[in-house]
């Protein structure tokens, strides 16, 4: 075992087996961070993660030689083809030892990477196997491993699952189980909560059988309550011993591909949502030039009278033919503008795809809390995905069909789901009980809403306190002879009361309130059931069913009130177009 220095401050060295295989090593202690192990074994986010669990004792002998053909031909090729990274135990034991011998024979085409307890393994060049405590060598052919300060099995189990959180970050992530024991069913529970798929192979003995045979013979309520969650919200999928490798790599692959529903919902998502923002960004854009040129172009023609009228220059003078091209040129501006407000429809559209957005998002909140009816148990989750697929297909079509031109869309390259769109603990892709839905989806509107209502309200006021400040310079104006500028200041109070309306503050103030008192009254309601009932399958659809639906209530509110500003806007600019050519004085 050699150190050497790492960037990340960690122990880091290397292992050479006696096979010529060589690991790199980190030591750490359950407090690292995901990130400081992966940088300090140089591992970067894979394209997809293989988790294996099961049992490293307890394996009948007649059962090796058919698991060795399906981790080897099954589970090692999904995850070369698949771009995977294979996490398991890391040991010389039991399914962890075949997974290792099937990587190699595969040519080692996949990373392998073990999470052990420190003190309880050994290693050439580590610690004497034949101590106080029997020591467990660590499996000769992976390619990485993790060394947890900890002297218990299952102490490192935390720390398993926060790498492979880390590794997946979004990527898709599939939990195989052969054979298994105590430790193995309270690591798949972590799997089954998280929302990972689980391929179970039948008959490999111990925790895999248990599940199946009670899957399969629908015997009642299970006494044990892990194994009671794992059967009622598991998608488990059950793979058998006697099976084709060729078909469970198949399954596998099915699993680990990129274009898996709930990414693909994401990418119509994050695609829409992009195209939303710039096509806010130009709407505003176009606004606000078109209130900037035509208060510019008063100011020209309110300049110009005013140096008319004290005799500083006289018509047809070159002052005079340059204020006249400047005037014009301003009309000319604000003609462009509003055309091109009318042309492109940037607010239209901007306005639809927020609103198919916010959409698009509901259903993929749906489809992660896996509620509603389905034909059978071990077939949810292929309901659920054809559920979401038809309702991505009516959203879509609803769009275009409302606005042709929205189908020329910009492409999206950024990560999946967007930053700005979920919650930052949450991945985007897990499977959401009731207490993640409230943190991830309830609580984090909350939060949106409360910022966009604190931001609005202090942007009304500054702009309410201009034009008090601008009407009151317009009285001082006046006052003191200066008639024609009071012309300026009354200009500018209209723009300023044009843009204020132009933002739909007060309505949207209203919407913000009404929507967070909502929201508050749904958590709070959740909040009062009992544990029990906070349990049950029809009150969490309840929870989700309310938070929607005030969501979708804000949502419908704002279009419309959204779609009637555009209609006043559209009217407006008209009106401003017939009266775009200015009337100069001379």
């Amino acid at each position: 075992m050699h150190l050497h220095p790492s960037d990340s401050r960690l122990p880091t060295g290397s292992i050479h087996f006696p096979n010529g295989n060589e690991a790199a090593w980190a030591r750490i202690s359950v407090e690292t961070e995901s990130q400081d192990v992966l940088r300090a074994l140089g591992l970067k986010p894979p394209r997809a993660l293989i988790l294996l669990l099961g049992g490293t004792e307890g394996l009948e002998p007649g059962l090796t030689a058919r698991l060795r053909q399906l981790f080897g031909r099954g589970i090692a090729c999904a995850a070369m083809d698949a771009g995977a990274v294979i996490l398991d135990g890391g040991t010389q034991a039991g399914v962890v030892d075949l997974m290792g011998q099937g990587v190699a024979d595969r040519g080692h085409g996949a990373a392998l990477v073990g999470v052990v307890p420190e003190r309880l393994v050994t290693w050439p060049g580590g610690p004497s196997p034949s101590g106080p405590q029997p020591l467990v060598p660590l499996e000769p052919h992976h390619s990485h491993f993790v060394l947890v300060e900890s002297q218990d099995w299952g102490g490192e189990t935390p720390t398993l699952y926060k790498l492979a959180e880390t590794l997946a970050a979004g990527a898709p992530v599939v939990a195989v189980l052969a054979n298994g024991g105590e430790l193995s069913k309270q690591e798949l529970l972590r799997a089954v909560r998280r929302g990972w798929p689980v391929v179970v192979l039948k008959n490999s003995g111990r925790l895999a059988d248990a599940l199946s045979s009670h899957v399969r013979q629908s015997s009642g309520p299970l006494e044990d309550p892990a194994l009671a969650e794992i059967v009622a919200d598991g998608d488990l999928h059950f793979f058998p011993l006697e099976g084709s490798p060729r078909e469970l790599k198949r399954l596998l692959t099915h699993q680990l591909r990129e274009d898996s529903i709930l990414r693909l919902a994401w990418q119509r998502f994050a695609l829409h949502d992009d195209n939303a923002k710039r096509q806010q960004r130009v709407f505003r854009l176009i606004q606000r030039w078109t209130v900037l040129f035509g208060f510019l172009g008063t100011l020209a023609v309110l300049l110009k009278t005013s140096l008319h009228s004290t005799g500083r220059f006289a018509n047809g003078s070159l002052p005079d033919g340059v204020f006249r091209v400047l005037i014009v040129a301003l009309a000319a501006a604000v003609t462009g503008l509003v055309a091109a407000a009318s042309y492109f429809k940037s607010g239209t559209r901007w306005i639809l795809l927020r609103a198919h957005t916010e959409a698009l998002k509901r259903e993929i909140y749906r489809y992660r809390c896996r509620l509603g009816n389905t034909a059978h148990p071990r077939t949810g989750r292929l309901s659920h995905e054809r559920r979401l697929a038809n309702r991505m297909r009516v959203i879509s079509q609803q769009l275009f069909r409302m606005e042709p031109g929205v189908s020329a869309l910009g492409r999206y390259r950024g990560r999946l789901p967007p930053p700005d769109a979920v919650d930052p603990r949450d991945d985007g892709f897990s499977a959401l009980s009731p207490f993640h839905y409230i943190r991830y989806r309830l609580e984090h509107q909350l939060g949106y809403y409360r910022d966009r209502l604190n931001t609005q309200a202090r942007r009304a006021r500054r702009l309410q306190w201009t034009v008090i400040a601008v009407s009151a310079l317009g009285t001082v104006l006046a006052a003191v002879g200066l008639e024609l500028w009071v012309a300026l200041t009354s200009a500018l109070v209209t723009t300023l009361i044009a843009w204020i309306n132009s933002q739909n503050a007060e309505n949207l103030l209203t919407k913000y309130n009404q929507a967070i008192t909502d929201l508050e009254d749904t958590r709070v309601w959740w909040s009062a059931l009992s544990l029990e009932e906070q349990s049950s399958r029809r009150h969490f659809e309840l929870l989700v069913s309310r938070t929607e639906l005030v969501l979708q209530s804000e949502l419908t509110g704002w279009v419309q009130e959204m779609k009637e500003l555009m209609a006043r806007l559209d009217a407006r600019h008209e009106k401003s177009g017939r009266k775009a050519e200015p009337r100069v004085q001379h």
